[in-house]
């Protein structure tokens, strides 16, 4: 669905919702838009770009979905898309679903101001700032749940289904972590064609450092937290490994000498000792201090 968002004697705004490839090319063919960048536009999965074709700048961005389901774990899944073409005098925007915030620009720009000498600026400035505030809430949510995931694995009630959900919530952060940084390079590339422009974009560029900032530590906490996770388990196998070795050591010696004394051949002296038994359990006590000393002396106990 094609809709005049904006219209005035030197610029307008169209909005396209869902087109059809009649549509595209209907479009590409009216504003003179080459057709390579028109089949970026059909592509669910492309990623964020900015680049010049002829007279027209078309950028790629992907902001987050929030409809997008809790076990989403890729680019397509956890983004949706928006393809924009500027032009001398237009601005075309394409994506297949409506947008909450789209539509809010458009009352926006609908009142009076829309005769603004620099609007084109204006509205790819607010349009790139809904587009960078739609991770500042996923962005939130993943720090809030490593703090959980944090408390689990010190109180040791780490398991195979936390564990999965840790690595899930960091496959998460890298994928806004690499659109974030994509989309940072578009609005680095954006200072050549908006040189005189530059001051109305710089809001942009801090905001999104401070998102690469968070995003950054998001995934270090969340690498760091899974090699936590692995450490912890390693050191209760040790642990576990470590006791097991140390009740085998006492009960090898005392072992050996039950199973001598349990063969009961016809020709064993010690077997009619009057007081073999009690020397067998003295042998036994003896053997289980020694060896409890030697551990105590060097540190195992």
């Amino acid at each position: 669905m094609r809709r005049v968002v904006l219209k005035n004697n030197d610029f307008q705004w169209i909005d396209v919702v869902s087109p059809t490839n009649t549509e595209l090319e209907a479009i590409g063919h009216e504003f003179a838009i080459h057709q390579t960048a028109i089949q970026d536009c059909l592509q669910p999965e492309h990623l964020p770009k900015q680049e010049d074709i002829k007279d027209v700048n078309f950028i790629i961005v992907r902001f987050f979905d929030e409809a997008a389901p809790a076990t989403a774990n890729n680019v397509r899944q956890l983004t949706r898309k928006i393809a924009i073409f500027l032009g001398k005098d237009f601005l075309i925007t394409i994506h297949r679903l409506d947008l909450g915030f789209l539509d809010a620009l458009r009352e926006k720009w609908e009142t009076p101001i829309s005769n603004h000498p620099d609007i084109i600026v204006l509205i790819l400035r607010d349009l790139l700032k809904g587009v960078i505030k739609s991770y500042e809430v996923p962005l939130t949510d993943g720090q809030e749940a490593l703090e959980e995931f944090e408390s689990t694995i010190f109180e040791g009630k780490s398991t195979i289904n936390s564990v999965q959900k840790l690595y899930l919530l960091r496959r998460k952060m890298s994928i806004y972590q690499r659109m974030l940084y994509l989309l940072q390079d578009i609005l680095i590339k954006l200072d050549s064609p908006f040189e005189l422009h530059s001051p109305l974009l710089q809001d942009l560029r801090e905001e999104i450092e401070g998102l690469c900032f968070v995003v950054d530590h998001t995934v270090e906490s969340a690498d760091n937290l899974l090699t936590l996770n692995l450490s912890l388990a390693s050191y209760r196998t040790n642990e576990i490994m470590r006791v097991l070795t140390i009740f085998s050591v006492f009960f090898m010696p005392l072992t050996f000498i039950a199973g001598i004394y349990g063969m009961n051949f016809e020709y064993m002296p010690e077997l009619h000792w009057h007081n073999g038994y009690y020397g067998v359990l003295g042998s036994f006590i003896g053997l289980t201090l020694i060896i409890y000393i030697w551990f105590r002396r060097n540190g195992f106990l």
